[in-house]
């Protein structure tokens, strides 16, 4: 009995010391002591500790305190992962998938991404690398050689469930298409919905559009005004532009051609066409910013772009302005630089 009690003590003065070493480490890296993270984690990775084996391998993969050593990476995360420590797990599957450190391996990758994207019990913190696992799962298995779309949307549902923002909005394109899962406005919206709650400028943008054409759920342009400003302001040019669009025509929003002008004028930095071409509508019909001149000139940019219809615009007010001022804004139309388009821009 005595000798029953004194083993128990033992294995919590141990686990209390490991977990003191651990936060030890774990200090040590918040203040960029990496070295000393290293040093409290190296005894506990080599005992079996598949925490402390996945944070050595983030410090060799980053080179943090350590030189970059992609081998000593993946010989802890692997160390980790056999453990059954799911971002381990994830870790190895980009890095198969991707080629990092090694060459790519696409049956490396997947059967790890399925080892952490199967985990039934996910401590804390973990389930969002399982979440992670099972949406790179269902890429694989929806691109490349060997295709399994029946799995790969299993895995895409399993990820959206997990409550992987890019995941749902995956689900809510795939419900509105009908061509990976049968057909359902309502369930896509749903989708969208989960998504752009976490911050996801192209399902926000989505649903703003559902909301503005009542496309599975109810119109309301106050929605559609509320969901496309979201998006606009991550600088999703399509949004810009619809949101411009609403302002300008008292949809959802009280009128307000200068708001208009604002986000029109957002859109265009990101090289976005339709901007340009309706920034040149904004400044020829608005009473409060008419100006035939500048209208000349964001249709020129547009024409620049191939927007057809500026072409023809170009023509009508080049008889009011006449044609010494048209070709001088032409002029400074062509000097002027085009614009990026907005990375965030791939709604369509």
């Amino acid at each position: 009995m005595i000798r029953n009690l004194i083993a128990a003590a033992l294995l919590i003065f141990g686990a209390s010391t490991v977990a003191a070493d651990m936060a030890a480490g774990i200090d040590a890296y918040k203040q960029g002591d990496y070295k000393a993270a290293r040093l409290a984690w190296q005894p506990l990775a080599e005992a079996g500790d598949p925490a402390a084996q996945f944070n050595l391998g983030i410090l060799y993969r980053r080179g943090l305190g350590v030189p970059a050593d992609h081998r000593q990476a993946i010989g802890w995360f692997e160390r980790a992962a056999v453990r059954g420590h799911t971002t381990a797990q994830y870790n190895l599957g980009l890095i198969y998938e991707q080629g990092i450190g090694t060459s790519p391996d696409r049956a490396a990758a997947l059967r790890w991404y399925r080892r952490a994207a199967k985990k039934d019990k996910i401590k804390d913190g973990f389930g969002k690398a399982r979440a992670r696992a099972q949406f790179r799962l269902a890429n694989l298995l929806l691109t490349g050689d060997s295709v399994n779309r029946s799995a790969g949307m299993y895995w895409m549902q399993q990820a959206g469930e997990g409550g992987f923002a890019e995941a749902q909005y995956r689900l809510g394109l795939a419900f509105a298409a009908g061509k990976d899962l049968a057909r359902d406005p309502g369930a896509s919206a749903q989708w969208f919905e989960r998504a752009a709650r976490q911050g996801h400028a192209n399902a926000q943008f989505n649903l703003a559009t559902l909301h503005e054409t009542g496309g599975g759920l109810p119109r309301d342009e106050a929605k559609a005004a509320k969901w496309y400003r979201l998006a606009a302001e991550q600088n999703l040019a399509a949004a810009q532009i619809s949101l411009a669009m609403l302002y300008m025509q008292g949809r959802g929003v009280q009128r307000n051609d200068r708001e208009a002008l604002s986000w029109y004028l957002r859109a265009a930095q990101s090289g976005a066409p339709e901007a340009h071409y309706n920034l040149g509508v904004l400044y020829e019909k608005s009473a409060a910013l008419l100006d035939e001149q500048e209208s000349y000139f964001w249709y020129a940019i547009a024409a620049k772009s191939g927007h057809k219809k500026a072409g023809l615009k170009l023509v009508a007010l080049r008889a009011k302005i006449g044609e010494a001022a048209a070709a001088a804004i032409e002029r400074r139309a062509v000097a002027r630089k085009p614009e990026k388009r907005s990375v965030a821009d791939k709604h369509k």
